[in-house]
């Protein structure tokens, strides 16, 4: 049970979330094209992120950083949680963490790009995480293609066939390292693509082709299950009707 409440300002993805999970529920975030800034807060129960082979259970309060394309998975343990993240595109010249990284904090969520920098530079002593620890190659190299190519028409089928491997043993090796199989990943990565474009002014009309769909009711489909609402929800003048629940 939960509820989330999105805003888009210009250049700036706002969500603010909370969820009570009663017994235990595994969940994974994906960053794709831009970078993920959270301050979360553990009322009650436990957030586990998974490091590998390792589990990390978070402090009651903390800040998570996700960079472009980053993957993390976490156990919520009967647990109730509330987080506020923004999202934004990174410019090239920014120094950010190469890999998803907590440390403990207790302080307002960032409220522009810079803030966000400024604050991921002053941050304490920061705890690495991301099952993705030792990827094996097959599925290393897919996920590298799949960053590169997510909005062209390049088939998951054929990203195999680049790598000499058949799609069912692709799909089992990227699930074994990243906990999502590639298509799933995928279509997270083109919905937040998606929503920055929003961010950034563009209508849905605009954004499905960009962010790699081949029409717009499978755009509308597939936004509203990972987005958890349409997509018309999410447009600056919009947004504050951007509420969903799980």
């Amino acid at each position: 049970m939960g509820r989330r409440v999105v805003r888009v300002e210009p250049g700036l993805l706002r969500i603010e979330q909370r969820l009570r999970i009663p017994d235990a529920e595994s969940g994974t975030d994906v960053a794709g094209p831009a970078c993920i800034y959270a301050v979360v807060r553990v009322r009650r129960g436990a957030v586990v992120y998974q490091h590998g082979n390792a589990r990390v259970r978070a402090p009651r309060c903390f800040a998570l950083f996700l960079p472009p394309f980053g993957i993390v998975e976490a156990s919520l343990e009967r647990c109730d949680v509330t987080s506020t993240a923004v999202a934004f595109r990174p410019l090239p010249s920014d120094e950010l963490p190469r890999r998803a990284v907590l440390w403990l904090v207790d302080g307002p969520v960032p409220t522009s790009r810079l803030d966000a920098l400024e604050r991921i530079r002053t941050a304490g002593t920061p705890t690495t995480i991301g099952r993705d620890v030792d990827p094996g190659p097959l599925a290393a190299n897919a996920k590298a293609i799949i960053d590169r190519s997510y909005g062209t028409a390049l088939a998951i089928g054929r990203v195999a066939a680049r790598l000499h491997a058949s799609p069912a043993i692709l799909s089992r090796a990227f699930r074994h390292s990243y906990g999502m199989p590639p298509v799933r990943y995928r279509h997270h990565v083109r919905v937040m693509d998606a929503l920055m474009q929003f961010a950034e002014g563009a209508a849905p009309a605009q954004v499905f082709q960009d962010a790699g769909f081949d029409d717009l009711s499978r755009f509308y489909k597939i936004f509203r299950k990972v987005a958890c609402a349409p997509p018309g929800s999410y447009r600056p003048a919009k947004s504050r009707n951007a509420k969903t629940s799980r």
